[in-house]
Parts: structure tokens; C-alpha cells; sequence
């Protein structure tokens, strides 16, 4: 019985490891190298639009409860772009706008407003400069800034203070944009 237990537990092991090798990993680019890590999808059934402009705006109002963590959330948006890029869609038909509120007005903060408040850089805003870089236009809520005390020359430059998350939900989304709330 005891060669029998042993010799299960050796298959299951070879078993689970071939599976790990086997399976798929999330890589990142081609436009984020280390941010938006996703998976190729080889066997669509849904076919991407041809000449078709992608108009996106995330909503995002949640952040990691530790001050040491990246925003996932903003993660997805590099995800969005390395994905759709990937699977063939061209960077210039790719439109994004963030709006921050919420919880996630301290991810827009500048690397010193970050540091006064929570004692370490902030660990997103290298993901948003790269986003910003790539064109993506990133929208601060003054009604959730103020309530948490963050003036304009506290969010980083690429970060722009609007009037509130739901006048600029309203424009853009009058602007063509299609909403991927992140609450």
C-alpha cells in the first residue's frame, strides 16, 4: 500500500508540473513591457473590427489598501492597450481617458505629494507616465480632490483636475467614449 501512496504522489506531482508547463503564461507588451501582462487568445470566434476606433474611458475609484502597491486597476488600462495592440488593433485607433476618484485620487498624486502622506513614492505614477506617454489622458475628480484636501499642484503633471468624476463621465462619454466602469 505504502509503493502504491508513493507512486500516486510521484504521478500527481509529474502530473501538476506538466499542466504549469503546459499552461499559457500572461506576458506584457508590445507597447507596456512591464506593465499589462495578458494572454494571446489564438482561437477567437469573435473577430476584432476592422478600421474600427476604440473610444475608452475607465472609471476608477478603488486603490490597494496598502500604500506600497500598484493600482491594478490602472494596470488593466496598459492591459487594454498591449491586448487589443497584440491581437492587431494600431495605437493610433486606440483612445483612452482615466477618471480618478475616490479612493483612486491618491494614485494621481506626485511622487512628493504621495511621499508627505504616505511615506514612500507613489508606485503607480511610473505606470502612468508611460500610459500618459502613449496617449492616454488622465482626468482627476475635484470633488473627491478637495474632499481629501489634494489641490491641483498635488497631482502629477500628467494628471488633469476637473470639475468632478461625473461632469467628465458626462463629456466624454457625449464625446464618443464607451464607459469600463472599475468601482
Amino acid at each position: 500500500m505504502r509503493k502504491l501512496t508513493v507512486f500516486l504522489l510521484i504521478m500527481s506531482s509529474f502530473l501538476w508540473a506538466q499542466s504549469k508547463l503546459n499552461a499559457q503564461s500572461a506576458r506584457t507588451g508590445p507597447v507596456f513591457n512591464d506593465y499589462g501582462a495578458v494572454y494571446d487568445i489564438k482561437d477567437l470566434t469573435v473577430p476584432l473590427k476592422k478600421n474600427y476606433r476604440y473610444k475608452v474611458l475607465f472609471d476608477i475609484s478603488k486603490s490597494p489598501e496598502s500604500a506600497d502597491d500598484i493600482n491594478g486597476v490602472i494596470d488593466s488600462v496598459a492591459r487594454y492597450i498591449n491586448m487589443h495592440v497584440r491581437h492587431g488593433v494600431k495605437i493610433d485607433d486606440i483612445d483612452v481617458a482615466v477618471i480618478l476618484h475616490g479612493g483612486a485620487t491618491k494614485n494621481g498624486l506626485s511622487h512628493t505629494a504621495y511621499e508627505e502622506r504616505y511615506l514612500v513614492k507613489n508606485p503607480t505614477l511610473d505606470l502612468i507616465e508611460q500610459l500618459s506617454a502613449k496617449g492616454v489622458k488622465f482626468y482627476q475628480c475635484g470633488q473627491s480632490a478637495y474632499y481629501q484636501k489634494v489641490k491641483t499642484k498635488h497631482l502629477a503633471p500628467e494628471v488633469k483636475m476637473a470639475l468632478s468624476a461625473m461632469t467628465m463621465l458626462t463629456e466624454l462619454q457625449a464625446e464618443g467614449y464607451q464607459l469600463i466602469p472599475w468601482w
